[in-house]
């Protein structure tokens, strides 16, 4: 590894920050709330950790990644694709997540419905973390050290949170804890009245701001009960401390000052008197300059962003920047060629060869994806597709069968969406007489068979000085022989795909 900050990849950066101040073994952590389809934003989540792991492993020879599902938050929205179902689960409104049911029927839960899209996703992504289960967490036991500890140092943590989060007053009823309900079985209504020695009372009559309400349920329970739930800024912390996490991230807006990570700071070290874990910050995901919102419309979907670009080329363009920039992710016929560019150019480079620093980085970045499918570059199996108009083919004659098979789907929906620069969209049967028949003779009368693609590179040139002509001219004569356009892929290698014989026979008979 290049030990010069200014050459490290930022995975390398933060993973060297958690080696240097932090005791093995190392843990990292991420996570996302399982309340509504998946999102590019929890790709983030679970391939910035990731990353952080792998380069762990590699420069510390051991790791741990744990991806916590947040199932147990309050259910506060019917997400889009449920819309039809909202009368069936608008009763469900406060509950916890993992306590809805699956109005389609195909998992034990809303939460788990959607926590499977994750997981789905992450295995495509050949990501593969421990997952906790934030119900099975709180189910187990885990939590309850910590529910005990802040409830009967209640004003202790209160302040903590009042003054970390900017706050000037808090509510004379805030208590650390969320009970569920045992009459209505929601967590987002209830309030503890009082607490005494691991046992509570609790009355279940708010509102909130998304139309649930209490069912007036006055009720007692234990702590060893396991019937409630931490409060946000409280539950991050005690979760850390319990899996002994040594680094986590989060968003720009959970970094703000007064934010949840602010809070989460200031418990371990005035509460838990430890040192708190690493804590880095990454940036929005933009498109067009504009944060990515599913809501507004704004960006790809996961889907679609999965269905046009292969995923290592998707794991490079978001592991490429710096971890705290904005990324800005727009597939369209502008960016996507020279994104593919640069990733195969990446997968060329040595990362432990002595190279510039952008180098380094995207040779690191390529090293933390799933690696390179096809093995020459996009734009020769462009020209070899357009040519025999048949993948089998094209794969024969570039060498890589198999990697024209994984690249056949992208293709071809690129070129539905008119990705494709024109230059690589033709088709030979559409050959037309040039303006200068006679120039293109004369060059056809000289090609050599048996020439390899730079050899009949080097003929373009050398004839076009032969002839005080500019190498321009030539090119739009022989294209337009060729393929009835002026433009076209580099025509040495191009010439060489159609094949010396075959070249020869069709200029030679469009000049006549």
């Amino acid at each position: 590894m290049d030990s010069d900050p200014k050459k490290m990849h930022w995975s390398e950066i933060i993973a060297k920050k958690v080696i240097e101040g932090r005791e093995a073994p190392y843990t990292v952590m991420s996570g996302i709330t399982t309340s509504g389809p998946l999102h590019p934003g929890t790709l983030c989540e679970f391939l910035f950790a990731d990353a952080i792991y792998k380069s762990l492993e590699k420069m510390a020879g051991e790791a741990k990644f744990v991806f916590v599902a947040d199932i147990t938050d309050a259910f506060d929205n019917v997400p889009g694709p449920f819309k039809e179902h909202i009368r069936e689960l608008e009763p469900h409104l406060g509950k916890p997540l993992s306590d809805v049911p699956d109005p389609l029927g195909c998992h034990s839960s809303f939460a788990d419905h959607f926590l499977s899209e994750a997981t789905d996703a992450m295995e495509k992504f050949d990501v593969h973390p421990e997952i906790m289960r934030a119900d099975e967490a709180y189910a187990s036991g885990k939590y309850d050290e910590y529910a005990i500890q802040f409830s009967e140092r209640k004003e202790e943590i209160k302040k903590i949170v009042q003054e970390s989060s900017l706050r000037k007053t808090m509510p004379d009823e805030w208590h650390p804890i969320m009970p569920i309900c045992e009459g209505c079985g929601k967590v987002a209504t209830t309030r503890v009245t009082s607490y005494q020695n691991g046992e509570y009372e609790y009355v279940c009559d708010g509102e909130t701001p998304y139309g649930a309400e209490g069912c007036s349920y006055k009720g007692k329970a234990k702590i060893s009960d396991h019937k409630y739930k931490l409060l946000w800024r409280l539950d991050w912390p005690a979760r850390q401390d319990f899996r002994k996490v040594s680094v986590e991230g989060g968003s720009v807006d959970h970094h703000t000052k007064g934010g949840s990570v602010s809070t989460l700071i200031a418990i371990h070290s005035k509460f838990f008197k430890k040192e708190p874990p690493v804590m880095y910050k990454f940036g929005f995901l933009k498109y067009h300059g504009k944060k990515y919102s599913k809501s507004k419309g704004i960006g790809h979907s996961v889907q679609e962003l999965m269905d046009l670009l292969p995923i290592p080329v998707f794991e490079y363009a978001l592991l490429r920047p710096d971890i705290q920039e904005d990324k800005e992710l727009v597939l369209d016929e502008k960016t996507l060629l020279p994104l593919i560019a640069d990733f195969e150019h990446a997968s060329s480079l040595d990362q432990n060869a002595d190279l510039a620093r952008a180098d380094r980085k995207k040779a690191i970045s390529y090293f933390l994806t799933e690696g390179r499918e096809w093995s020459v570059p996009l734009s020769e199996l462009l020209v070899a597709y357009a040519i025999y108009k048949d993948w089998s083919k094209a794969g024969e004659f570039i060498g890589d069968a198999r990697g024209a098979r994984y690249i056949s789907g992208y293709v071809e929906a690129w070129l539905e969406r008119g990705w494709i620069p024109e230059k690589y969209v033709f088709d030979l049967a559409e050959g037309k007489k040039p303006p200068r028949p006679e120039l293109v003779r004369a060059f056809a009368e000289g090609l050599e068979e048996g020439a390899s693609a730079e050899e009949l590179q080097a003929y373009v040139f050398s004839f076009a000085k032969e002839k005080d002509i500019s190498p321009q001219e030539l090119f739009q004569n022989t294209y337009t022989a060729l393929i009835g356009k002026p433009r076209g892929p580099r025509l040495g290698k191009f010439l060489f795909a159609i094949g010396v014989p075959r070249v020869r026979k069709m200029l030679l008979k469009v000049s006549e």
